[in-house]
């Protein structure tokens, strides 16, 4: 009996040579090469899309208009000359009454023809949610409400978390833990009934005014609604160009930045 181990180490050596193989034809198989377009701006349209146009509707060149503009063209061609007994579809039989233009526009346009309205394409469609739908807007986001006790909405300034603050609170483990407190809905002073934003801008009040109508504005904002109007933004009582400071919300601003340059400190304090 003879041993040999030529065999198995050539057997050996070929099965080492086809996994490389194999291993090196996975290895092209997943590779990917890009090219570059050797260009410094942005992709994407220049504009950021400033200028896109809608593209949920009829295609232009399918719609009726342009159906109509071709069988006028149709029409052109064959004015005056024999039946050729060619069929062309059901929209270019031969027409003896030929639409022509006015001052409303072209023969095709849709003021003039009869059928669908080609849709602009340059207007967009937005939709808001209103979850709220009993709440007043005005009153929620300025706390002023031309209305008064007259308006048919709830007026309500209460300030509701959203979902990611929830859960962010029960990732904490801090969810529920003003449910204690009795005076979490007081209300502590008596300036609620003052507004705390400007009815033009919504925004917080920057030189707030007050009108001989007692209505609050940015300094800022009922000037330049002066120069449109010499009438109250509100209620369209005539100013007469008078703005006097509004002192109750100036004393309110000037003690909601003292509180909170004192809350800091007592922070400091207390970490001391």
């Amino acid at each position: 009996m003879v041993q040999s181990t030529a065999k198995a180490r050539k057997k050996k050596k070929e099965a080492d040579d086809s996994d490389e193989s194999d291993d090196s034809s996975e290895h092209e198989d997943v590779m990917v090469s890009y090219r570059s377009k050797r260009l410094t701006g942005p992709e994407g349209p220049s504009d950021m899309g400033a200028t896109a146009t809608i593209e949920i509707e009829t295609e232009k060149d399918r719609d009726a208009q342009a159906q109509f503009e071709r069988a006028l063209a149709i029409n052109k061609e064959l004015k005056g000359k024999e039946d050729d007994k060619i069929y062309r579809g059901m929209q270019n039989y031969q027409q003896f009454y030929e639409k022509r233009d006015t001052a409303q526009g072209n023969a095709s346009s849709g003021m003039v023809r009869k059928g669908p309205i080609r849709a602009p394409s340059n207007l967009r469609s937005t939709v808001r949610w209103d979850y709220q739908p009993d709440i007043c807007k005005d009153y929620k986001e300025t706390g002023f409400c031309g209305f008064g006790d007259s308006c048919k909405f709830l007026h309500d300034r209460s300030d509701y978390k959203f979902g990611w603050q929830l859960e962010r609170e029960m990732a904490e483990g801090t969810y529920g833990d003003d449910d204690d407190d009795p005076h979490k809905y007081e209300i502590a002073d008596d300036t609620d009934h003052l507004p705390f934003k400007c009815f033009i801008c919504r925004k917080t009040f920057k030189d707030p005014v007050m009108t001989k109508c007692n209505h609050y504005f940015c300094e800022k904002c009922a000037l330049e609604n002066y120069k449109k109007s010499t009438r109250c933004y509100i209620c369209n009582a005539q100013t007469n160009g008078m703005f006097n400071p509004a002192k109750e919300i100036i004393a309110r601003m000037k003690g909601e930045e003292e509180e909170a340059s004192a809350g800091p400190q007592q922070d400091s304090d207390d970490s001391d």
